[in-house]
């Protein structure tokens, strides 16, 4: 069986992932890449459903052929696109091989449980949080062109994303890339591999009679206050400084939406894509994790910690009207925990 890749555009690449799991393979599987563009949610997404689907059916020859002649296809080997696939093609970089410049992030994967250890290590006595925060921060500094603001905010938005992965996910790996495009957008994409939000949610018994479809669950997730850490005699997050009280994901969103950007969540059968402040669109995909899309425009980013106060008190206004809900965002989820990074920046 061929199957052609003809872009990874966010949409384009969901609609694959679920086109691929649909196959039923019998013989030999040849992929060709032929996309005329390609996004770093879209690289990651179909990266991981491809070796996913691999794994499905490892007993099937697998094949990969590219049109090399088109600039999108040496931007995706450059990227690392083809390796993160199967480290066996013998076609562009490595993940995490790129140098990275300020205007990209390669694909890269990133072992949380060994960042930690490897900063206590070093002599970094520090919680699992402030070690994603710090190479949260060194992530930013790439896309963020020497903006201190937008530093600040795109710290804030991976760091939010990478510390939802060892609390929910029951897994200690992310890939990330990234990318600043020359319409003054920045644009990151983090995926996981774990249990995927349905089965999260669904840990905490107070949300199994109503959270029973991965639809369900993913406009769930972006809601504030709904975590997998909820109980209802405990309404309140802990005094503990990385508390979670279900306010990252609708953060981000938020901040997306504010900053007239894309938000796209996906985990398994369903995806939610949020456009500007208004256009939502569900759809069908099929992914075995959590994949996040995030993109923001700097043309009106003045104050980042304005930005997200703004949005944590919309949030913390909206959870007190729903039930089962944490009331307060954490102390995390109103900025950054190192204020080194604020100054520095």
């Amino acid at each position: 069986m061929r199957v052609e890749i003809t872009s990874l555009e966010t949409i384009e690449s969901l609609q694959f992932a679920n086109e691929l799991n649909a196959l039923k393979m019998d013989d030999q599987f040849i992929i060709y890449a032929n996309m005329n563009w390609v996004r770093p949610f879209g690289m990651l997404l179909a990266a991981c459903s491809l070796r996913q689907f691999r794994d499905k059916y490892s007993h099937i020859p697998f094949y990969i052929e590219n049109n090399i002649k088109k600039e999108s296809i040496s931007y995706a080997s450059h990227m690392g696109f083809f390796k993160a696939v199967s480290d066996k093609i013998q076609f562009g970089k490595e993940p995490g091989e790129a140098t990275g410049n300020d205007n990209y992030i390669p694909i890269t994967q990133i072992d949380l449980h060994q960042l930690h250890k490897d900063n206590i290590r070093n002599g970094q006595m520090i919680e699992m949080g402030d070690a994603i925060e710090i190479k949260s921060s060194e992530l930013a500094k790439i896309l963020s062109r020497e903006n201190r603001e937008m530093h600040v905010l795109i710290t804030y938005l991976i760091r939010e994303i990478l510390r939802n992965i060892p609390e929910h996910a029951d897994c200690n790996k992310a890939w990330i890339c990234g990318q600043y495009w020359s319409n003054n957008t920045a644009e990151i994409a983090i995926v996981d591999e774990g249990i995927g939000i349905k089965n999260s949610l669904q840990r905490n018994s107070v949300y199994r009679r109503y959270i029973e479809t991965d639809e369900d669950a993913i406009i769930s997730a972006i809601k504030a206050g709904i975590s997998q850490t909820f109980q209802p005699s405990k309404p309140n997050p802990s005094q503990r400084p990385w508390a979670n009280s279900g306010f990252g994901l609708y953060m981000v969103s938020g901040i997306c939406k504010e900053l007239q950007g894309t938000f796209c969540l996906a985990s398994g059968n369903k995806y939610l894509f949020i456009n500007g402040d208004s256009y939502v669109e569900l759809g069908d995909t099929s992914f075995k994790g959590t994949a996040v899309k995030m993109t923001i425009s700097t043309q009106d980013l003045i104050y980042s910690q304005e930005i997200i106060d703004k949005i944590s008190r919309q949030g913390e206004k909206e959870a007190r009207t729903v039930r089962n809900t944490f009331k307060k965002a954490s102390i995390p989820s109103k900025g950054l925990m190192d204020n080194n990074l604020n100054r520095n920046s």
